[in-house]
């Protein structure tokens, strides 16, 4: 079999490059619902720190004291807003998964869908992939079960040693192998994802244990993209954290703007990967295809009756 996966980093960052504008309206959303989530705290905490000691102190630096003690007074009432916020922050990963058959569509197709286009695919895989989100809860729920046995299983063992290293290196190769079992689990239903959109699979069941066969036999190269995009991700965030740490705490709207970039490169980051795996199908539901037999050019018909020359009519 050929090397299907050879260039799917690059082609899946070209893919998502054409198609940005689904990234600037996913971002878009994402902005709007932290709005509105922390639209109501915003409101209330200029209304209770204004022209106060406490406000400018948290607005010259913030104050992890100070800020506890604000919650807890009963005028501020911060508390009271933290259900919306809750509830918002939930409802940004449902869109998410909504626009996701509109998103692997456009990326399959590689052209942009019209408006009716794009959201009639997204309610038409909607509930598959809300099926394929809660058998991927199930195995994400036995994997952080598993961790939490090897965390326990590592104090006791670096209980017993002298050296406190031994605990650690055991901690430290437990999240290694966790966060790759994390990300083999994202990669597996997310080809169950691109499998439903590409030949209309209804059966999610059926479709999440052939994507896992696929995905094994191939966990190598899909394993490896989705980690150096994770590491981008990643990479880019840890670079935003340095540098809000240097930015002076008046400068609200330089701190905004960075946090907004970061959460940028995290969707990008997102949508990357599902490109690339929709490129990566494409190759090799080719590959798989069987060779289409080459054209050739009809034989000529010969006429049912021979011709025959009428005799002549007298004069």
């Amino acid at each position: 079999m050929t090397d299907h996966g050879k260039g799917l980093l690059g082609a899946g960052g070209r893919l998502l490059l054409r198609r940005w504008g689904l990234l600037f309206w996913v971002f878009l959303a994402n902005v709007a619902f932290g709005a509105l989530g922390t639209a109501p705290a915003v409101r209330q905490l200029r209304n209770t720190l204004r022209h106060t000691l406490a406000g400018e102190q948290l607005f010259r630096g913030f104050d992890v004291g100070m800020f506890y003690e604000l919650v807890r007074l009963p005028e501020a009432g911060l508390l009271r807003f933290t259900s919306s916020s809750y509830v918002l922050a939930a409802l940004f990963p449902v869109f998410l998964l909504f626009v996701s058959g509109g998103i692997l569509e456009a990326y399959r197709q590689d052209r942009r869908l019209i408006t009716g286009e794009f959201f009639a695919s997204s309610g038409e895989f909607f509930w598959r992939f809300v099926r394929l989100a809660l058998m991927s809860l199930v195995v994400f729920a036995v994997l952080y079960n598993a961790y939490l046995d090897g965390d326990r299983l590592a104090d006791r063992i670096g209980d017993k040693f002298v050296a406190d290293q031994v605990g650690f290196a055991i901690w430290l190769a437990g999240v290694i192998v966790l966060v790759l079992l994390v990300l083999f689990v994202r990669l597996w239903f997310d080809l169950a994802k691109v499998r439903s959109v590409a030949q209309n699979e209804r059966w999610m069941l059926q479709n999440s244990l052939q994507s896992l066969e696929i995905a094994r036999h191939h966990v190598g190269p899909l394993l490896w993209l989705y980690l150096r995009i994770s590491l981008v991700a990643w990479i880019a965030a840890s670079v935003a954290f340095l540098i809000w740490m240097k930015i002076p705490p008046t400068a609200v709207w330089a701190t905004f703007v960075l946090l907004e970039l970061v959460v940028l490169a995290q969707l990008g980051g997102r949508l990357w990967q599902m490109a690339s795996i929709t490129v990566w199908y494409q190759r090799y539901a080719a590959e798989l295809a069987p060779p289409q037999p080459e054209a050739t050019e009809p034989e000529p018909q010969l006429p049912l009756y021979p011709e025959t020359e009428l005799p002549a009519a007298d004069d």
